[in-house]
């Protein structure tokens, strides 16, 4: 006779339509292998979205309302941008966010229907074949050629893993070392994750990318403070407070040695006080459209190139309402993150920091990390309703 526990782990088995999915998420970051802007990753997602969207009973979402607001924001941003800049609008730019648009509210339909275990399952894949299959193109790089069927193993001398810059990998990486942290911290095949992290820091260092690196740190620091505060299961708000003011009061005292070696270490990046220069011209793009924005496109410096960073695009493109709705998306998948399952927040903080000098966030692997993240805090915290500690792992 077969067991209720046994009916569901046969119902979890691993379907092979799922591998659309893993396989477009691990070839997201190889841009060299697209045509125009569309490659073999951004189909196989699609395929795998078109069946969630198909079975789709409308309701509402986190992610949905973000994307309801921001798209509309965009649109009117982009007509508006034809008349006050028309050389600054990007059609491109809005086909692109209404891809990722679907992409994301696809991925979280579907993920949302399948158990914890199942999901948990996907991610463990997921990133497990990431990161095998960019340790075997950085090999090939090194030791065959340059490039893999067309797509650039390298720019320069930095690894881009079939990017055509090495940006593309960098933001996948730091999602998913921090994947692999969380399963150390559940005590999970605990030597096998530290060599899966040590391999995703490791290529993460070989992309060059001073911007990766920083939200690497980030994302370890969030973590190293949670881990201190969840130490004390018992009095974590008052851990919290006396880590935070000590926090402070160091930051009192080392402000300007940290700021000014912090400047140096922008300046030895070629393009770090550039980007600074870019982000100075940004009130006179926002005040040419503060409400809604000037839709995608590029916007920085009067038009000459990208703000180069996330939450500076997203005022750019979508003015104070999209950047609004955007604010009330982070909080809100921060929050039920933190309550939901706080090791999965580092993974956050860190595909959040890269935006600081990066579009992360129209990354194609940027939503599938993001989305993974939430649909398993929301699984977890719907557990913990049911059962008090029936989220703990």
């Amino acid at each position: 006779m077969r067991t209720g526990l046994t009916v569901q782990r046969d119902q979890d088995n691993f379907k092979l339509f799922d591998l659309l999915l893993i396989v477009g998420l691990t070839l997201a970051p190889m841009t060299g292998f697209r045509v125009w802007r569309v490659g073999p990753a951004e189909i196989l997602c699609l395929l795998w979205g078109i069946r969630s969207l198909l079975k789709w009973r409308f309701r509402k979402s986190d992610t949905l309302s973000f994307f309801a607001v921001f798209l509309i924001t965009l649109a009117l941003g982009f007509v508006i941008c034809t008349f006050v800049a028309p050389s600054e609008t990007s059609l491109t730019g809005l086909l692109t966010w209404l891809y990722l648009a679907i992409i994301a509210m696809s991925l979280y339909e579907g993920l949302s229907k399948r158990s914890l275990y199942y999901v948990e399952k996907l991610l463990r894949i997921y990133s497990t074949t990431a990161i095998l299959w960019f340790l075997f193109l950085y090999g090939y790089g090194r030791l065959v050629s340059k490039t893999f069927l067309g797509a650039p193993l390298w720019y320069y001398s930095r690894f881009s893993g079939g990017a055509t810059n090495p940006h593309q990998v960098a933001v996948m990486l730091c999602g998913l070392s921090f994947v692999y942290v969380r399963q150390i911290l559940n005590r999970r095949r605990v030597l096998l994750n530290l060599l899966f992290t040590a391999a995703s820091v490791f290529l993460l260092l070989k992309t060059s990318s001073s911007t990766g690196i920083l939200a690497f740190f980030t994302g370890a620091l969030i973590c190293i403070y949670l881990l201190a505060i969840h130490a004390f299961p018992r009095s974590k708000a008052q851990v919290a407070i006396l880590m935070t003011l000590g926090i402070l009061l160091i930051g009192l005292f080392v402000y300007s040695f940290v700021f000014d070696r912090f400047m140096k270490w922008v300046a030895s990046d070629s393009n770090g006080l550039g980007r600074l220069r870019i982000f100075a011209s940004f009130p006179e793009t926002f005040a040419k459209s503060p409400i809604v924005g000037l839709g995608p496109g590029t916007h920085g410096e009067n038009g000459y190139i990208e703000f180069h960073n996330t939450y500076l695009e997203i005022a750019a493109a979508s003015g104070i309402v999209g950047f609004a709705a955007f604010t009330l998306y982070t909080v809100r998948i921060f929050k039920k993150v933190l309550r939901g399952d706080w090791r999965l927040f580092p993974i956050l903080v860190a595909m959040y920091a890269y935006g600081l000098a990066g579009f992360a966030m129209r990354r194609l692997v940027y939503w599938g990390v993001l989305v993974f993240s939430i649909v398993i805090a929301e699984k977890r915290l719907a557990l913990m309703e049911q059962d008090p500690g029936g989220g703990e792992l």
